[in-house]
């Protein structure tokens, strides 16, 4: 039943991209629509798309490739030879030599394609925002993701749910394969929602708050913590924008006052959910060991990412001097645990070493420096804390592992490169 509601969306959603690119003459930002639309609606159809079809490969895998494929055949050269790609070219070339050095090629190939993939989304939306206002192409970046939100709201009307944790809750996913990728999906879709400047799009405020409810209901808990930041500068800039300088500070203290009531109602029915954060904070020192000295309850705690964190940091201990530098190699961890870290940076150490966790952290920090520059005062902070909310959530999950987290990441970066200059021209 709900797979025909799929099908009867996927073909709504095209039809509306299609009258959307008519009123956008910019072939990057074309790019960009169809990208996103792409990943979304092949995901929505992951029974079909993720099984393997040519040499290994899926279609979804296939279609990546076809999107990094025709970004670097439309975007011009120089896009990649700005200076902000410098420190990120420098983690793409240590993850090269780790794939080398440990001859793990096959994760190899898969990190390119994922990476390409990042380059390709921030270098057109860089050049599409610098071509066109900024307000038209945040605009447009909200069309792709009309199939999964519409799709999300059609399961929570007709009741398509996914059992989430152990405890029975549920998360409405939109009948996509997982709760993780798919909350990266309405991460972006708030991420964008928060970029644009308020009165630009009808109910503005409403359709923000709504999208991060729509996320709660995701029962994701770390996509939950990642956008916290963003919509407390969400709030800020919203009353700041509304009232004159005189009158924001009592009124700021008058709007924390339902702000923190809605906050302890959220933190008091998320209390189960939230609570092994709680517990790791408090006995931190008590879990820094090795994974033989665990007990059966401690595996158990935050959904057990705390002792896997163990097992990869304990594997990574024991390497020689050079693959700590450079790691034990890209996606090495297959084959060899169960899962995957749920931690970026404790992956990053495994994989990439010091050097590649090192070259990560410089990124995030370079991008944080460049949004508080952003000309665009107002954009730039909310870029900074959508940053800030990507990096708090690589402590607990790894949201870049996956091309919906890489896209979110991409479009941060690209408006960040930006740096909120006026369109230079019209046409692209």
């Amino acid at each position: 039943m709900f797979e025909l509601v799929k099908i009867i969306m996927a073909v709504t959603s095209m039809v509306i991209m299609l009258k959307a690119w008519k009123n956008i003459s910019n072939k990057y930002l074309h790019f960009v629509m169809a990208a996103l639309w792409l990943r979304y609606t092949l995901s929505a159809f992951h029974q079909i798309t993720y099984d393997p079809l040519i040499a290994g490969f899926s279609i979804n895998a296939l279609g990546s490739i076809f999107v990094v494929a025709i970004g670097i055949v439309i975007i011009p050269n120089f896009s990649f030879r700005l200076r902000h790609y410098l420190i990120f070219y420098c983690f793409f070339a240590i993850i090269l030599v780790s794939g080398v050095v440990n001859a793990e090629y096959i994760g190899l190939i898969n990190v390119l394609v994922k990476w390409g993939y990042f380059f390709v989304i921030s270098a057109a939306l860089f050049l599409a925002l610098r071509m066109l206002p900024t307000t038209q192409v945040f605009k447009a970046l909200l069309v792709p993701f009309f199939l999964p939100v519409s799709l999300q709201i059609l399961s929570i009307i007709l009741g398509e749910a996914k059992a989430a944790e152990n405890d029975g809750s549920a998360s409405f996913i939109a009948g996509y394969n997982h709760e993780a990728a798919f909350s990266m999906i309405i991460v972006g879709f708030i991420l964008v929602l928060g970029w644009l400047e308020r009165k630009t799009i009808k109910f503005h405020s409403l359709l923000f708050f709504g999208a991060v409810f729509l996320l709660v209901l995701v029962n994701y808990r770390t996509s939950m913590l990642a956008v916290l930041p963003v919509v407390f500068i969400f709030i800020l800039t919203m009353l700041s924008e509304r009232f004159d300088a005189k009158y924001r500070l009592p009124i700021f203290a008058f709007a924390a006052i339902p702000i923190i009531l809605v906050g302890l109602v959220i933190s008091s029915s998320l209390a189960e959910r939230f609570s092994d954060i709680s517990l790791v904070l408090n006995n931190l020192s008590n879990l820094i060991k090795a994974p033989e000295y665990y007990t059966d309850a401690e595996q158990d705690i935050f959904s057990a990412r705390v002792y896997l964190w163990s097992q990869y940091l304990t594997a990574f201990s024991q390497a020689d001097f050079l693959h700590k530098m450079v790691g034990l190699g890209p996606e090495s961890w297959s084959g060899v645990f169960d899962k995957y870290a749920h931690n970026a940076f404790v992956s990053y150490i495994y994989e990439y070493g010091y050097l590649g966790t090192t070259a990560f952290l410089l990124m995030n920090f370079y991008l944080l420096k460049q949004a508080l520059n952003n000309q665009s005062k107002i954009l730039g902070r909310k870029l900074f804390f959508s940053i800030l909310g990507l990096m708090i959530m690589s402590l607990s999950t790894m949201p870049l592992w996956n091309i919906e987290g890489l896209i979110c990441y991409a479009l941060i970066a690209g408006a960040t490169f930006a740096n909120g200059n006026q369109p230079v021209e019209r046409n692209g």
